[in-house]
């Protein structure tokens, strides 16, 4: 089961390093998603590589990040 992850700015100490690129997050606000830190343009869809960071909401399964419309568009299950 997945559910909607909400991107947000996180305070913390210590070196943070983007989940997407894997390089240090120096910015003053920075997006925290999935368990973790994000530059704005990192933040991406797994599926059509849209741009996250102005999405209300996101949606995360099996270590993937989608957009809404991937994510229900893929992982929808409907049972007769």
């Amino acid at each position: 089961m997945a559910f909607p992850v909400q991107s947000s700015a996180a305070p913390t100490s210590g070196p943070m390093l983007c989940g997407g690129c894997g390089r240090r997050v120096c910015d003053r606000f920075v997006l925290f998603a999935a368990g973790h830190m994000w530059h704005e343009a990192c933040l991406r869809c797994s599926l059509c590589q849209c741009e996250l960071q102005a999405h209300p909401s996101l949606y995360c399964r099996d270590g993937r990040i989608y957009c809404q419309q991937d994510y229900c568009r893929f992982h929808t299950f409907f049972f007769f």
